[in-house]
Formats: structure tokens, sequence, C-alpha cells
């Protein structure tokens, strides 16, 4: 039974592993005793996430209710609200966070960054994962419906009700799928989403006659924000190195670079036990040292 539901959560993309004891040894050979006690290390949008370490930071909601534990342990926050942290300047030594800016406006990733920027110390290090839609983009030209590798999950009855998406996704056209990835209320797919949506039709026409940077933009400005609030693990949002770079220089980081899995410059955050487990074959790393 444990074996089959290891294999369930892995088929949705999340890399699964046995998790021993964290090793708590680095943090005291790379930090003072005054940030490890009091766990200056932030994870945004940490849902289940914990170390001793780290503080969380997340916005409870019955969407993830299942994480209710360690969301509401941690510091309460709401993103969208676009209110500061409740945390000082130049304190810490890390933020963290994963596939977190997908769900949220590019006004609250700006903040968010500014936020990451400003609590930082001096070499402190921001690292960022989300989905990379250049890779999306590049497999719905190509028809190549095997990298959506998670449409069959979502294709099962239980998820479908719970997602409240109108068909089994693996019956969905690809153009319908890909929308659905990053400006879910207007794709087609969606039970109870925005009020016009765009069709197959619509979205070929749209990226043969705009930029791609402007047809996406397009897409995730017609998303319904009151929507979203009843949905909030669904993406309303979109990224790539290009995008991420010159939202980072915005919030005053001037050390950018494009990391891979496991390959963050923070020795701490190269565990792979706790970090960038989430569809690390469709990932793009980012990280910016202040």
């Amino acid at each position: 039974m444990k074996q089959q539901l290891l294999k369930l959560i892995r088929s949705f993309g999340y890399d699964v592993k046995k998790i021993s004891k964290p090793d708590l040894t680095i943090y005291k050979q790379h930090y003072n005793k005054d940030s490890i006690d009091n766990r200056r290390f932030y994870n945004i949008g940490a849902g289940s996430f914990y170390h001793p370490y780290w503080t969380n930071i997340d916005f409870y909601s019955d969407w993830y209710s299942h994480n209710d534990k360690t969301s509401l342990s941690g510091i309460h926050h709401d993103l969208m609200s676009l209110k500061e942290l409740p945390i000082d300047n130049n304190v810490a030594e890390a933020v963290y966070s994963s596939h977190t800016v997908e769900h949220i406006t590019d006004e609250a990733a700006q903040k968010m960054f500014n936020e990451a920027y400003r609590i930082l110390k001096k070499g402190g290090i921001l690292r960022v994962t989300t989905p990379n839609i250049d890779l999306e983009y590049r497999a719905f030209k190509d028809n190549d419906r095997s990298y959506f590798y998670w449409i069959d999950n979502y294709s099962r009855k239980k998820e479908i009700k719970r997602i409240n998406i109108s068909k089994p996704m693996n019956e969905a056209s690809i153009e319908q799928i890909f929308l659905y990835h990053f400006a879910a209320n207007v794709s087609e797919l969606h039970g109870d989403g925005a009020e016009e949506r765009i069709s197959d039709n619509t979205l070929r026409s749209l990226f043969s006659e705009m930029s791609f940077n402007n047809a996406l933009n397009y897409c995730t400005s017609r998303c319904d924000l009151k929507i979203q609030s009843k949905y909030p693990g669904n993406h309303i949002n979109w990224w790539n190195q290009e995008k991420m770079t010159k939202m980072f220089q915005e919030a005053g980081f001037t050390k950018i670079y494009r990391s891979g899995y496991g390959q963050s410059f923070s020795p701490v955050m190269r565990d792979v036990d706790l970090f960038d487990s989430t569809h690390p074959k469709i990932s793009l790393y980012m990280e910016a040292i202040k």
C-alpha cells in the first residue's frame, strides 16, 4: 500500500525520497548561532515543509488544509495582500520558494522578491523554482502530450472533482492543457472559470499574431482573481529565465544566475531530500545573491 502511494505521488511530478533526520551540522559549519536559534532561513509558500532551523511562510486556505500543521506554525502571510513580511531588514541567511510564484500575480511576485531582498543579509541567497514556460510552449508547439505527464492523474474521478474541471484532462486538447497550466481559469477545462474563456483557435491566433510575452500576458491578464482565491492551487502566471531575471533586478539583486536541480550556491539548499522536489523535470531554478 505504501509503495502504491509513493508511486501515485511521484506520478504527479513530486520527487519523493526516504528522508532521514536533517543534517544539522552543515548549518553550524556555515552560520552563526543567532541565525540558527532564530530560524533565519525562510521558505515562502512552504506547504508541508519542515526543518527545525527554517521558518515557514504560508497562507492558510481550505484548498491547502492538509498543510494546517506547518502553515499555522509559521508566519501566516498572504502574498496577494502586497503587505510587508513581519521580518526585520538584513537578517535572513536564505530565502527559498518552490512552485509558488505561478499561483500569484506579477505585482505580488515582485513584492515577494522585493521583500526577499530587504530581509536578506549581505551575501544571503534567494532561490526560486517554478514551471518553465519555455519548455511548456515547446511541448505545445510540437504536440508533445507526453511532456504534460500529470494529465492522466487529473483524469481520475477524484481529482476531476477536487480541482473542478469539465472533463478528464487526458481527453482535452493540447491547447487547453497548455493554457490551463499557466492561466487556469480562462481555460475551457475549468469548471468554475472566468466568464469569457480562450478557445483553441483563439489561443493559436494569439501566439501567431502577438509576441510570445504579449500572448502569455494577454492570457494571464484575463484570469479572474476572485476565482483564483477559491482555487489557489491553480496557476495564473508564467515564468522563464528572462522574466525572472528582470524582476530580480527590479528588487535590487545584481548577482543573478540560472541554477539547476540540487545545484544551489547555498550549501544547505543543495539537500534534495528537502528542496527542489516539486516537478524537477519541468522546473526553472533561479538564484540571486544580495
